[in-house]
């Protein structure tokens, strides 16, 4: 059987798609065919895209691309039209099949580097009618696929390689590099810890909604993906980030976070391409190389419109472009950083805007909306958390995501009246993760609802290990949720004051979601009676 990319149909394909995807899923080894596949690429310096329904893969033909199309068919006067429930339209599916095969061959030699010449040919497939005989010149018999078709896949496939006269040779290498590049592979480290034992890893391939997403992203120009905390949006920035700029693209990958910020920076410390680092930073840096002044001690209200009119003029004076704007925790940037950003892309006809965003994070503008018009996409399932901390995070505004499945220990919650309370229960916490369970002090995190516990914490000593800023090495890390937000650990220990104002629930939604494998509260017992645990 052929490999099939995505492996399961998806559930949005459309009707002429579906019974090509049934046909092709019967092709035999080594053949290799990837759905609805999406490039953004710049070629001689402009950008281009290019899309195909289908396209065939195989060691010893090399490339097929497959235009799918539905409805009924007729030309006249020499021009191609479809008729179906919407109306007539004019089409002409060879000359989009012929474009896209050459676009597509030469997107894969501009991205993989050495690849050899490529053997490439195209076919149009009508899976709703019967075609006799030639369409037109450009569309003889042999390339053309119907609902006859359907049923001798290999006979239909064998046809269109022998018309082009396929007989080339990919090495194995190439294509698994053209298979990277057409169905780019992301994974998402989920790592458990048993309790009185050591970690281990699993892997978790994305799921079929966040492929979805990553391939809709290679799509559109602007776009807004949606999702609950630990859906994954920080790990497909990510991705898209390393992916355009692997095709040549300028990319911002920004945050509001200041540690998230670091984490991007340290990631694409050795990509050119890859401007990345928390928001506040970045805007400092361009401002001060534009030769423009940057208040010493601003007020707060300063860093909202008018540090986004500072930041506009910096673009409109300063030498700083980019391609590509990716915005991660986009519910907390202000309208007027998202304006002046995009007076940063070189070409805004052409240049991309991503934006990641949970409105239930939103702790510093809860009337966030979204910047613009754009493709939206909803992740929703929770790859992070285990089944048993989903159901607490889930208890704060009551809408449980479905999880990956992963089974953990159940979230403990210890009551405390007092701050002598909270270190009492921290010295017991963290001596049965670190000392008897041996979870990495660098994977396990105290957080904290206000600033003030988190200053009292770091410096201290507790069972033995060490309390400090996030970054030590060989350290207990003590953060505010605040400045956690976007980051997460194998296990948290997230300490609530109260659950009475909608941002302190934000803040608990936030904390709570934060760990891989374990969580443990500490509060008094009113927080104890609204998570629902003890």
């Amino acid at each position: 059987m052929a490999l099939m990319y995505p492996d399961r149909l998806p559930n949005n394909v459309s009707p002429s798609e579906k019974p090509v995807y049934r046909a092709l899923e019967q092709l035999p080894d080594p053949w290799r065919v990837f759905h609805s596949v999406a490039w953004q690429s710049l070629r001689k310096g402009r950008q281009g895209d290019g899309e195909a329904d289908f396209v065939l893969v195989h060691p010893r033909h090399g490339l097929i691309v497959i235009e799918a199309k539905g409805g009924s068919i007729h030309i006249r006067d020499g021009k191609w039209f479809t008729s179906n429930k919407k109306g007539t339209h004019p089409i002409d599916p060879f000359e989009q099949a012929t474009a896209s095969k050459h676009a597509l061959v030469g997107y894969l030699r501009d991205t993989i580097p050495d690849l050899p010449w490529l053997e490439a040919g195209h076919g149009v497939w009508f899976p709703h009618i019967t075609v006799s005989g030639d369409l037109t010149a450009a569309a003889p018999d042999e390339i053309v696929l119907d609902r006859n078709d359907l049923n001798k896949p290999v006979v239909a496939i064998n046809d269109l390689v022998n018309r082009w006269g396929l007989h080339g040779t990919i090495p194995d290498e190439f294509v698994e590099a053209i298979t990277r590049q057409l169905a780019p592979t992301v994974t998402i480290r989920h790592t458990l810890a048993d309790d009185v034992a050591d970690v281990h890893a699993r892997q978790l391939a994305l799921t079929e909604t966040q492929r979805h997403a990553l391939a809709g992203l290679r799509r559109a120009r602007r776009v807004i993906v949606y999702g609950g905390a630990g859906t994954g949006k920080t790990v497909l920035a990510e991705e898209r980030a390393r992916r355009l700029s692997a095709d040549g693209f300028r990319v911002v990958l920004t945050c509001f976070n200041r540690p998230l910020g670091d984490a991007f920076a340290d990631v694409f410390a050795d990509n050119d391409l890859v401007t990345a680092g928390s928001f506040h930073h970045l805007a400092h840096t361009w401002i001060t190389d534009a030769g423009l002044e940057f208040p010493e001690n601003p007020d707060p209200d300063w860093w909202d419109d008018p540090l986004g009119e500072l930041l506009l003029e910096a673009f409109t004076v300063g030498d700083f472009r980019t391609d590509a704007i990716i915005i991660d925790e986009g519910q907390d940037f202000d309208d007027s950083w998202f304006m002046a950003l995009e007076a940063a892309i070189d070409d805004p006809d052409e240049g991309l805007f991503l934006v990641f965003a949970d409105q239930q994070q939103a702790i510093y503008r809860e009337d966030w909306e979204p910047p613009f018009n754009a493709v939206e996409y909803t992740l929703d399932l929770n790859c992070r958390n285990t089944n048993q901390i989903a159901e607490v995070v889930a208890r704060i505004y009551g809408d449980e995501l479905p999880t990956s499945g992963a089974d953990g220990p159940d979230p403990e919650f210890h009551v405390i009246e007092s701050p002598e309370g909270i270190d009492k229960a921290l010295r017991g916490i963290l001596h049965r993760l670190v000392n008897e369970g041996a979870i990495p002090a660098d994977r396990v995190v105290i957080l904290t609802q206000g600033r003030e516990t988190k200053d009292r914490l770091v410096g201290q000593t507790s069972a033995g290990l060490s309390l400090g800023p996030i970054g030590t090495p060989d350290t207990i890390a003590v953060e505010t949720i605040y400045r956690f937000k976007g980051l997460e650990a194998d296990a948290t220990i997230v300490i609530l004051d109260r659950l009475e104002k909608d941002r302190d629930r934000a803040l608990a939604y936030i904390g709570l979601s934060r760990p891989r494998f374990h969580l443990a509260v500490v509060g008094p017992p009113a927080v104890g009676a609204v998570l629902g645990i003890d």
